[in-house]
Order: C-alpha cells, then sequence, then structure tokens
C-alpha cells in the first residue's frame, strides 16, 4: 500500500502543509532536518522515555531533550550533535515545529513517512546538487551488485543511507535470508550523516559511519575491504583537489583529469573493493565516451584490467532536479566463475544496456508500477549473465536494448562505452517522444552534435589506424 493508502491523504497533506509552515518560519534545511527528527522519534521504538511527548512548553527544548537520550544522536557526530543542542528557534519557528509534531503524532502508522520525507528534501533541494538517492534507483544499484548475506557493504558518499538500506533488503530477498554482515557509510555532510544514522536505525541495521564528517577522496581508503561497493558521488566536480592527490596511489588506471572528480571517484572504489568484490557507481553520461585525454586512457585500462563488468545507460530526468543523462557501472575485481559473482564466467566481457527508453518520463520520477518493471527488467537480465539467477540462458537475445560485448569490440570503438554505440534500441513511442519534446533543454541539441561528432571521429581513426594519444589533444 503507498504512503498516502495508508495514512489517507488528507493526514498527509496536513503533515506537509505543517512542514512547509515550519520551513516558511525557519530556514527551508533546517525544517526538513527538524521534521526528519520528529518523524524518526515517532517512528521508532524509543527506550528510556526518549520518546517525544510535548504536552507543554516551546517544542524545540522537548525535541532536543528526546534526541539527546538518543545514543547514537550523541555518537554519530559530536559537533553536529552540539549544534543541535544549542539550536534556538524564535517564537513563530517553534510554534510551527508544534504544529508538525501534532501533526506527526497523529498518524496511527508512520512507517514510509521518513522516506517520503527524503522524497521531499530532494525534489525541494535537488538543483543546487542536495539530494538523496532516488528509492528506484537504489534498488537498482542493490540489484545490479546483488549483496549476499553475510557480505560487507560500503558507501563512501552515503547521504542519507539508502544504498545502504537497500543493500540489505535485496541480502533479506534472496531465500528470505539475513540481510548483510555490516554496513559502513561515510560523508562529508554532518546532516546527511544524522540522517543515515535514523535512517539505518529504522532498518535495523547494524552500521558505522565513521567518527566523524569526511570527504571520501580527501580522507583516502578506509581500508574495510568491502564485499560490495555502491556509490552516487557528486557528479562533474571539478573543485576536487587534484593537486594535493595527483600522485596518490589510488589511481593505478592513471591520473584522473583536473577538470572534474568522476574517475577519481572510480577509481577510489576500484582502490576499496576486496579481492572478489562488485561495485555500482553512478557517472555522468559523458563519462562513457569523453575526449579528454586521461579519460580515454583510464576507461581503456579499466577494460584491459578487466574490472568492468557493465555499464547501464539510464533514462533522462530520472532526477527530478537534472535533465542530464547518467549511467550505472558494474566493476568487479574477478568476473570468474565463483559463489559471490555467479555460475558463469565472463572475463574478458562486458555487458552493456542501453535502458534511456524503458518506462515514461512520469514514471521515471516516482517508481511506478511501469517504471519498476523496467528497473526488474534490467538487474534480471545481469542476474541471468552473471548465472545468479535459476535461468540457464542469459536473456541477452530476447531484446534489443542489451548486448555483451568482448574486449576486442570495445577495442574497435576506440574504448567507448556508451551502450548505444552497440546495440540498436527501439525507437521511443509517439507518447515518448511528444514528452520528451516538450521538456527538451536547448543543451541537448548540443550534446547530441557533440556525439554525432564523437562518431565521426571514430570513423576517421578507423581508417587511419591511429591511436587516440596521437591525435586527441587534453
Amino acid at each position: 500500500m503507498t504512503l498516502s493508502g495508508r495514512h489517507g491523504s488528507s493526514e498527509l497533506r496536513s503533515v506537509w502543509r505543517a512542514l512547509d509552515a515550519l520551513c516558511a518560519a525557519s530556514a527551508p534545511e533546517l525544517g526538513h532536518q527538524l521534521a526528519l527528527q520528529v518523524i524518526f522519534l515517532r517512528s521508532w521504538p524509543a527506550p528510556d522515555g526518549a520518546g517525544l511527548d510535548r504536552s507543554f512548553g516551546p517544542a524545540e527544548p522537548a525535541l532536543n531533550r528526546a534526541w539527546a537520550l538518543l545514543e547514537f544522536g550523541r555518537l554519530s557526530d559530536p559537533v553536529a550533535h552540539q549544534a543541535v543542542r544549542s539550536r534556538r528557534l524564535h517564537g513563530e519557528a517553534d510554534r510551527a515545529l508544534a504544529a508538525l509534531i501534532a501533526q506527526v503524532a497523529r498518524l496511527e502508522q508512520p512507517a514510509g513517512l521518513f522516506d517520503a520525507c527524503l522524497d521531499r528534501y530532494s525534489s525541494r533541494f535537488g538543483a543546487g546538487g542536495d539530494y538523496y538517492t532516488p528509492r528506484p534507483l537504489a534498488r537498482l544499484m542493490a540489484g545490479l551488485a546483488a549483496p549476499q548475506p553475510g557480505e560487507r557493504v560500503l558507501d563512501p558518499v552515503c547521504g542519507s543511507g539508502r544504498l545502504l538500506v537497500a543493500a540489505d533488503e535485496w541480502a533479506r530477498g534472496k531465500e528470505h535470508g539475513p540481510g548483510v554482515l555490516a554496513v559502513h557509510g561515510r560523508d562529508i555532510r554532518p546532516e546527511a550523516r544524522r540522517a543515515a544514522a535514523m535512517n539505518l536505525t529504522l532498518g535495523g541495521l547494524h552500521y558505522e559511519l565513521g567518527g566523524e564528517a569526511v570527504d571520501s577522496l580527501h580522507a583516502g581508503p578506509t581500508g574495510l575491504s568491502p564485499d560490495v561497493i555502491l556509490a552516487n558521488p557528486p557528479l562533474n566536480t571539478n573543485d576536487w583537489g587534484y593537486q594535493e592527490l595527483i600522485r596518490d596511489p589510488r589511481w593505478s588506471l592513471g591520473p584522473p583529469p583536473k577538470g572534474n572528480a568522476n574517475f577519481a571517484w572510480l577509481q577510489h572504489v576500484v582502490h576499496e573493493l576486496s579481492a572478489q568484490g562488485r561495485a555500482v557507481i553512478l557517472l555522468p553520461d559523458s563519462a562513457t565516451r569523453g575526449l579528454n585525454t586521461a579519460e580515454s586512457y583510464i576507461r581503456r585500462r579499466l577494460v584491459e584490467r578487466d574490472l568492468l563488468a557493465g555499464v547501464v545507460a539510464l533514462p533522462s530526468r530520472l532526477f527530478p532536479h537534472t535533465r542530464s543523462g547518467a549511467t550505472l557501472w558494474l566493476l568487479a575485481r574477478d568476473k570468474s566463475a565463483s559463489p559471490r559473482w555467479g555460475r558463469k564466467s565472463r572475463v574478458g566481457e562486458v555487458l552493456l544496456a542501453d535502458a534511456r527508453r524503458l518506462g515514461t518520463p512520469a514514471d521515471r520520477a516516482g517508481g511506478a508500477p511501469r517504471a519498476d518493471a523496467a528497473i526488474d527488467r534490467i538487474w534480471q537480465i545481469f542476474a541471468n549473465w552473471r548465472g545468479t539467477s535459476s535461468a540457464q540462458e542469459d536473456g541477452t537475445g530476447q531484446v534489443d536494448w542489451c548486448r555483451s560485448v568482448n574486449h576486442d569490440d570495445i577495442a574497435r570503438r576506440g574504448y567507448d562505452l556508451s551502450p548505444g554505440s552497440y546495440v540498436q534500441t527501439a525507437p521511443a513511442s509517439t507518447e515518448d517522444a511528444l514528452s520528451e519534446a516538450e521538456h527538451r533543454h536547448p543543451k541537448d541539441a548540443l550534446y547530441e552534435h557533440f556525439e554525432h561528432a564523437l562518431r565521426m571521429s571514430e570513423r576517421l581513426r578507423d581508417v587511419l589506424g591511429t591511436e587516440p594519444a596521437e591525435w586527441v589533444q587534453e
């Protein structure tokens, strides 16, 4: 049942109206942080009288007292905890907080409200790059990595902890077995770490978020050697510390370009993995085919060292705040047949899936049934290909948007990793085409011109028989 179905649409609207009033009376970010705390205290069976019982007096001190009784509230980040204790709302904002507390208290079944509040935060602040991973995407990333019971999972940019929750849910869903052994998260934002602590606690997970908020690129490897890494790092970050980190031993595939951190994040993930580890990382579509010399070299080395297992081109506008395309990269330290990888050895192969046409634009934003079915199709194809499902055939021959290619095929195309270069994806339906035309951004046409120029360059290189380094300047 949907959240609105459990609570009644009028109850849910009352909660959101109270949250909007709190955001209007205080800073919007602060309003959502307070709302997450209120919802958590309402949702979790708090011990030792830590529940939020405000029968009289200002609302914020009551919230702070309840929060102070929670062990993880004190230990997850001492600096952030002190900031919570020293925060003081003025009269109007405190009254708005009291109204929100009252509305949340009226809900008989608050399950799902915490997730809904995370989604609301993302829709409000996502345009500035401050968002939490959408639930459908988290489920897809977990499905591609396929965490197993007893494995250790890391997210180096954990945000609200959604990817870690999805990993545990995936492991538990296999034959109703136990979840993962432990989940580990790191994030640079204290507010995100606090949201992750609440989210993981509600999920009943054994988690570790480090001693403080950190930038994983600058903090370096954790030394955990996780079996699975799921990561949704900030895309195309240009000020990532190139000068300080240029000689870092993590760059075994080559120095990342100075202009963005995409391949720094990818190599950080590769470096962290255990000997048989798998990872799924979200990267912009441009990372699959950019002409930057450093990026081209890293893509080549990634393939030559057989660390790349697959790439999925995701539907555009998957994130409601951006029109940019994105891709999921499945990485693996060992693709030979094994209990962790699967029954089918895929040494020297890469599975490329062009899923840009799966689902409609309306489905993509909210996890509608058709979008869920599309997500299931993607991870099932990968599961069949690896041999982690009961199916004997890999299923790639039954669809036109997916193809398993060998390293020679990729080398002939100049190590272009965009799935659309290898498969003949069916054209969009008339409905999809009209919707895309309505939402078309002027930059989209420019990107298409860039892609066309890249195809022409590849054809020219094939004719001349030259290597990328001979004709492409950084």
